[in-house]
């Protein structure tokens, strides 16, 4: 069973509303109970489904553009005067760091690329900072 033109309104609507489901349910005069049968129907949950997947690589694909930038003033950051900030920067590197191990499957299937080593400089207020976060 193919879907509805009304059904592929209500996913395209879904979208394009910011996902403000029920406003587009009361739009289209659908119950919640007739909208979790749908839900429920094969076709519809697989079209759903697309495109919410769709919808997060594109996500993806636009946080990926902006990455090299977040990390260059990261690395920024933790030369600041501010030793606060000079912290949180580096312990938001470490974070960044510690998320690419979680995901180094999938990243190697992407690309064989390593990412670029610290300065020296840069390296040793990474850990001054953090020896002085160890102690007491």
């Amino acid at each position: 069973m193919s879907l509805t033109r009304e059904q592929l309104q209500i996913i395209d609507e879904l979208f394009e509303s910011s996902g403000d489901e029920s406003a587009v349910l009361q739009k289209h005069n659908i119950s919640f109970k007739d909208w979790q049968q749908q839900l429920a129907e094969e076709d519809f949950a697989d079209e759903f489904a697309a495109r919410l997947e769709s919808s997060k690589r594109h996500s993806q694909i636009i946080l990926s553009r902006y990455a090299p930038f977040a990390a260059a003033k990261l690395v920024q950051l933790c030369e600041s005067e501010n030793q606060e900030t000079s912290r949180k920067a580096v312990l938001d590197i470490l974070n960044l760091q510690a998320g690419r191990a979680e995901i180094s499957n999938l990243k190697s299937q992407i690309s064989d690329t390593v990412p670029p080593s610290l300065d020296p400089d840069t390296a040793s207020k990474i850990l001054a900072v953090l020896a002085e976060s160890k102690t007491p």
